[in-house]
């Protein structure tokens, strides 16, 4: 897939509620015999994954056009860190106030059927809670202490996978009077797992960084058990908001790692684990959230503390190669790209001939859609580098390029 040249930015008005409550669902069945043919349906989302909307933009707009393929009464739509699977933000719909613990408990520490980190590294990325429990849907704590008391009965999970990376995690779900989601239905989602995830990946790479907001300087916060926010800092209320979460509410990344820190052992060496997970802002801004447990002796032993900052580009830059779907040979040439060589020196620097760097390069230019080196430089320092210049990261390496897009030493 290619980036188009010019990318839109104006999203349709969504509708207030997402889903359709049972029987109403049920009766307009006949309205999309068209639309809910699946092939159509991949063109209509592969439009819109291309269209420039950010990742927030897109769930909203992407799931009403699944909804016509496969209805459902609530949908909850996660992005997720490729490198942990922790959940980086949230949208449900048409329910907002989602016991968000509960799901993050189950999904991380609790044992149960379709773990989306399971799922991801299946064949088929997609199942169904009731063929996992043999229809007994109480052996499912998800549905006992999640689903059940929401007023929800069926579950069809999908993983987001596309070459092998999982960027989200995805759940449609029906009410008490509603069917259970069918085989065929499972089939028709599966089928759209891939341009999916391509939307979720390209919405990683798209939009402008606000740079014209100040900068924060890292912010704490310190959890109890039941995660009621024991102390916050104003800098971790700011990332907060940014992340479009309002304390006491949390973002989903810090429920992720409150979640998983509570419940895993020290290192082997005796030393706290620490946690982490990347994420962007509504606003363009990389942060990344780290966290593990206050340790004895302290006024706030016992408790969790999740730090929030802006993440530095060496944090941020495999995510990005990652989002911008480049292989491995082709990220180690755009690494010699921004270092400056020229062809002849990246073909001695890479075994390779001087035609097949050219191949090379044409395909990096298709994927990050520019149209030569120095549109690629200029595209890389200007999202991903220079927001940060002057924020205390490190400088540029001897070679010019942005710290991070290149190998250590």
């Amino acid at each position: 897939m290619r980036y188009p040249r010019k990318l839109g930015s104006s999203a349709a008005p969504l509708p207030r509620k997402v889903g359709l409550r049972g029987a109403a669902r049920i009766e307009e069945t006949g309205q999309v015999a068209v639309a809910g043919d699946v092939r159509f349906a991949r063109r209509e989302l592969d439009c819109l994954g291309h269209a420039g909307l950010d990742s927030f933009a897109y769930r909203q707009q992407a799931a009403r056009k699944l909804h016509q393929v496969v209805p459902y009464d609530a949908v909850w739509w996660w992005t997720t860190d490729p490198a942990t699977s922790f959940f980086t933000s949230g949208m449900f719909e048409p329910h907002p106030n989602v016991a968000c613990r509960a799901v993050h408990v189950n999904e991380f520490v609790e044992p149960d059927h379709n773990k989306f980190r399971v799922l991801a590294r299946r064949q088929a990325h997609v199942a169904l809670l009731s063929d996992a429990t043999d229809a007994d849907l109480k052996r499912s704590r998800r549905y006992r202490n999640v689903l059940r008391p929401e007023g929800l009965e069926h579950e069809l999970r999908l993983a987001l996978v596309s070459e092998s990376t999982c960027w989200g995690a995805l759940a449609l779900l029906r009410a008490t009077d509603a069917p259970d989601f069918s085989t065929a239905e499972a089939r028709k989602a599966a089928q759209l797992t891939e341009v999916l995830a391509e939307g979720l990946r390209i919405g990683l790479v798209m939009g402008a960084i606000a740079t014209e907001s100040p900068s924060e300087g890292p912010g704490l916060i310190a959890l109890d058990d039941d995660d009621r926010v024991l102390a916050i800092t104003p800098s971790a209320e700011h990332w907060c908001r940014e992340l479009g979460q309002k304390p006491p509410a949390l973002p989903e990344a810090v429920m992720s790692i409150a979640a998983c820190v509570r419940h895993i052992d020290d290192g082997a060496d005796g030393e706290p684990l620490t946690l982490r997970a990347r994420m962007r802002t509504g606003s363009g801004r990389w942060l990344v959230a780290h966290g593990s447990r206050v340790q004895q002796g302290t006024a706030m032993a016992g408790s969790t503390a999740v730090i929030i900052e802006e993440a530095k580009p060496a944090e941020v830059a495999p995510l990005i190669v990652r989002a911008y779907g480049l292989s491995e040979r082709e990220a180690e040439l755009t690494r010699l790209v921004l270092h400056g060589l020229s062809t002849k020196e990246i073909a001695a620097e890479m075994l390779l001939s001087p035609y097949t760097v050219q191949d090379y390069l044409k395909s990096v230019f298709e994927k990050v859609d520019v149209r030569s080196r120095r549109e690629l430089v200029a595209r890389i320092f200007d999202q991903y580098y220079w927001p940060r210049y002057g924020h205390g990261d490190r400088t540029p390496d001897w070679h010019g390029s942005p710290a991070g897009l290149r190998d250590s030493p």
